[in-house]
């Protein structure tokens, strides 16, 4: 058996203290999210990195949908993708404090979250993806954030993670995240997405460098608005398991 003191401890991207007020908030809004969090130094080689794959032609269209039912759906979706596998080390250092931010998330709300996934997105010039949920294993989405960890069937994606790197974002360039706090459901216990049309968002958050948005990936609705120049993001998934059961987004 290896002795605990043994054991690498993932480096966190931020201290105890401001990791527990996101998982805080996350747990009582359903959300989180903290300007500039990130090490500037870490961001500019994301940022570094996302350009380069997209200069070698190592980003793709995204789809939406998952396993059989995946599809590109361009009125759905615009933007591009590359998956981090830590070729870089720029993605290894990012991954390692998802790494941290996992334990630090299952300690707090044993959730059971064991894996992560993420890419660079990279949207160009008008590019959005429409309103929509990470992930969806129903029913019912009452109770709150707490009760997206209890068992269910085909669960999937349970926390989203969004981080930006756009440098010198100014508001009017638009690219704004918007959320909305919870999804309506169909008779059918489906989402409703639709039923918000009539609603603003709860709120929207500009793409600048280092920003950090963690979401509930089953409930909270978001939409990313298009902008009047190329923006560059980082997506990510806490899961629970490997399964297709989920309906929106696809998997790795």
């Amino acid at each position: 058996m290896t002795p605990l003191s043994t054991i690498a401890v993932p480096r966190a991207f931020f201290g105890e203290n401001f990791t527990a007020s996101l998982i805080d908030d996350l747990m009582r809004q359903g959300w989180a999210y903290a300007p500039q969090a990130l090490d500037p130094d870490l961001i500019t080689a994301l940022r570094a990195d996302a350009l380069h794959l997209i200069a070698e032609g190592e980003v793709k269209a995204a789809a939406i949908g998952r396993g059989d039912l995946e599809q590109r759906a361009p009125q759905i979706r615009k933007t591009s993708i590359a998956w981090m596998d830590g070729a870089s080390q720029a993605q290894r250092d990012f991954l390692e404090g998802c790494e941290a931010m996992r334990l630090s998330i299952n300690r707090a709300l044993f959730a059971g979250l064991f894996e992560f996934e993420a890419h660079y997105a990279h949207y160009p010039l008008g590019g959005f993806y429409k309103r929509h949920l990470d992930a969806f294993s129903g029913p019912a989405q009452t109770g709150g954030p707490s009760a997206m960890f209890g068992p269910r069937a085909g669960r999937s994606r349970i926390v989203s993670c969004v981080v930006y790197l756009n440098d010198n974002w100014r508001d009017e360039e638009g690219g704004q995240l918007a959320l909305w706090q919870e999804c309506p459901l169909t008779i059918d216990n489906t989402p409703d997405l639709d039923a918000l049309n009539d609603y603003p968002p709860s709120q929207l958050i500009s793409p600048k460098a280092g920003g950090l948005v963690l979401m509930m990936s089953e409930q909270i609705p978001h939409e990313v608005y298009p902008s009047t120049r190329d923006r560059l993001a980082i997506a990510g998934w806490w899961r629970v398991n490997a399964s297709i059961g989920g309906r929106i987004d696809p998997g790795r």
